[in-house]
């Protein structure tokens, strides 16, 4: 076969319009994507038409969607319409991933969150006040709990929850019950369990026990402590007399956060609390 020049393109030419490295080409042609239009049987060299370089744009452009090569090819044999349909369901596929990615940058974002209000605790064993931002919760029923123990059942199920909703869940955990004058620690009866929601995804099936509420934006009276479970007392006992003493209206909910100080398994576990109740502003 005699070539006119003007007419075909080798390997390297089309390597460098279309962008292409000459391995891939080789490649595509092996795996019949994209087969020269000419290979010279003496010298085994490549050729391709000009007007070949368009299929080459399709197979660019369905990578760049993160389709497969086998995808592509079959692709290649279908009516413009069929590859309508097709790019409608890529498109979709394309929208679910970039919510996906939302959602990993919500958890990023909040984890950061927490991590620098613990860090920002510079002040134990005392009350201090600060705003807090509104935030998601999901809550578990409970059943005469106290402070002392709470069973792994609760936690389990919380995160069985989130996970089974394509979300994560943090290492962080806490409870709720009301404000009021105990006369111990014995007392006390939790009303929830809660585990913070790291991203806006809709909580879609949960057990008759649980519920999606929210942790109000406002400004907070709180208290932290390393825990010491008969030390409890003594701090819940400090933030109910500050709030006594100047004659604070206050939301009847108490939060209770657990947070660990470290997450290595060779050291001991040890866990900050902190205990907090939202000022009813609009009384004082």
């Amino acid at each position: 076969m005699r070539l006119v020049k003007d007419q075909y393109l080798s390997i390297g030419e089309v390597s460098k319009l279309a962008n292409i490295s000459i391995q891939t080409l080789r490649y595509y042609d092996q795996i019949n994507l994209f087969k020269p239009s000419y290979t010279d049987p003496d010298s085994n060299y490549r050729y391709y038409k000009d007007s070949q370089l368009y299929h080459l744009d399709l197979i660019k452009s369905l990578k760049h969607l993160g389709t497969s090569l086998d995808e592509i090819k079959h692709v290649q044999q279908q009516t413009p319409e069929d590859l309508l349909d097709f790019l409608n369901k890529q498109e979709q596929i394309i929208e679910n991933r970039v919510q996906k990615l939302k959602d990993v940058q919500q958890t990023l974002l909040k984890t950061k969150k927490q991590m620098q209000d613990q860090l920002a605790i510079t002040t134990f064993n005392e009350i201090y006040e600060r705003f807090e931002d509104e935030e998601r919760i999901l809550t578990i029923k409970t059943q005469n709990l106290t402070p002392e123990y709470v069973p792994n059942s609760y936690y389990s199920s919380l995160k069985t929850t989130v996970e089974n909703e394509g979300g994560v869940i943090p290492s962080r955990y806490g409870c709720i019950f009301p404000f009021s004058a105990y006369a111990s620690l014995e007392e006390i009866r939790y009303d929830y369990v809660f585990t913070p929601l790291m991203s806006d995804r809709y909580i879609h099936n949960i057990s008759a026990d649980m519920n999606v509420s929210t942790k109000r934006a406002g400004r907070y009276i709180g208290i932290a402590f390393y825990f010491e479970a008969d030390k409890y007392f003594t701090y819940y006992e400090q933030l109910r007399h500050y709030v006594e003493r100047n004659q604070l209206s206050v939301f009847n909910e108490v939060y209770e956060i657990y947070m660990p100080t470290n997450y290595s398994p060779f050291k001991d576990d040890e866990f900050i609390v902190e205990l907090k109740i939202r000022i009813n502003s609009d009384i004082m």
